[in-house]
């Protein structure tokens, strides 16, 4: 099992890589705002305050996206999606993922079979 963590700086493929992950079975995600520290420090602590003209001037927030995947060749497919989403734009310094292994994992509440867990997620998505 793994934890793929993503920080997308450019919002615009974030509903591209969310449905394509969808589609592939990846149903259990979360999306966080986020901010930049240089962005963070520019405009919140008054020393820092010369960065500001080292930033886009007005207040970048990135997406913090995460989920658990149980399979090795899923993951390489959300991986994929995410590469090939980047790509497509051209632009450099769009954001970054990282994988991690993990030890555990449970869900908290009452157990429900995956038929449940697909028959929610249909119901969040309106199907």
């Amino acid at each position: 099992m793994y934890l793929l963590v993503c920080v997308i700086n450019n919002e615009e493929i974030l509903d591209e890589i969310i449905t394509t992950w969808l589609d592939l079975g990846i149903t259990g995600g979360t999306v966080i705002d986020s901010t930049d520290i240089l962005e963070y420090v520019s405009n919140h602590v008054p020393i820092f305050a010369g960065f500001r003209s080292l930033t886009t001037g007005g207040t970048s927030h990135n997406k913090t996206l995460f989920t658990t995947i149980t399979e090795e060749d899923l993951l390489d497919q959300a991986v994929n999606v995410l590469k090939a989403a980047y790509e497509q734009t051209g632009k450099p310094h769009q954001g970054v993922y990282f994988v991690v292994p993990l030890k555990d994992f449970d869900y908290l509440g009452k157990e429900v079979g995956a038929e449940d867990r697909k028959a929610h997620a249909k119901g969040k998505l309106g199907k």
